[in-house]
């Protein structure tokens, strides 16, 4: 099967960019000078480095080799909308086609990632085992926008451990604490995030990935499921407050 421009051109939530760069010629020589560049030299380049192809006659009279495809399906930052669905399906398809010379990871400012697919490496015709894999799961996505849901939630489970050990245990033992009037000078970290844990799995969800792939963790929700004897269990130096 004979791959096309028009077949690429039919992905849904994608974009073609042309890539811009240069490099310093003669390093080492008081004589150096800068070279253009339409092509990467590097598997790590830049969003700054590619611009999308927005007018017909600009893709027209664009060669074949100067072409990069983007999913949107496939980039994600800090601060935009995107979730857990896109940081795993980068993950999942560098995992399956990193290691192809005509694909790319993308970085750019603020967490900014993404994938740019060169075309002349998706239309040459030794590669046509792994550029119809790679156009399927392009097409895919705009069927169901998940290359793995079971990996996604793993991702977002991940988040939710690593937003308790940052900072959201402490505050759960502040909360616990006062619920239960008891002063704290010590308790077993490890022994209250197992406890923490347990009562989010008997509970209503009390954590969702936010916009930006950021964890939020409902702490009062996260400890309604906490008894007493359970908090006890994880403090090594308290005393009761006194309540007369």
């Amino acid at each position: 099967m004979v791959i096309t421009i028009e077949e690429i051109k039919d992905i849904g939530n994608t974009t073609l960019n042309t890539f811009s760069d240069h490099i310093r010629k003669n390093p080492d020589s008081m004589d150096y000078y800068y070279e253009d560049i339409n092509y990467p030299i590097s598997k790590e380049i830049s969003f700054g480095n590619l611009n999308e192809i927005s007018l017909k006659s600009t893709l027209d009279n664009t060669p074949i080799d100067e072409i990069f495809l983007m999913s949107n399906y496939m980039q994600y930052g800090d601060y935009d909308n995107s979730c857990m669905v896109e940081r795993s399906n980068v993950k999942l398809f560098l995992e399956s086609f990193g290691q192809l010379p005509f694909i790319f990871k993308v970085y750019g400012g603020y967490g900014s990632t993404g994938i740019a697919i060169a075309l002349k490496g998706l239309l040459d015709p030794l590669n046509e085992k792994k550029a119809l894999e790679i156009i399927e799961t392009l097409n895919n996505l705009n069927d169901y926008p998940v290359i793995d849901d079971e990996d996604m939630s793993n991702m977002e489970y991940e988040s939710f451990l690593e937003s308790l050990d940052s900072f959201e245990i402490r505050d759960c033992n502040k909360l616990l604490a006062t619920q239960y009037l008891v002063n704290v000078d010590d308790y077993d970290e490890d022994k209250l995030k197992d406890v923490l844990i347990e009562s989010d799995r008997h509970g209503n969800p009390s954590w969702f990935i936010e916009s930006g792939g950021i964890c939020y963790i409902d702490t009062k929700e996260l400890i309604s499921h906490v008894s007493l004897s359970d908090y006890y269990s994880c403090l090594t130096d308290f005393t009761l407050k006194n309540t007369i």
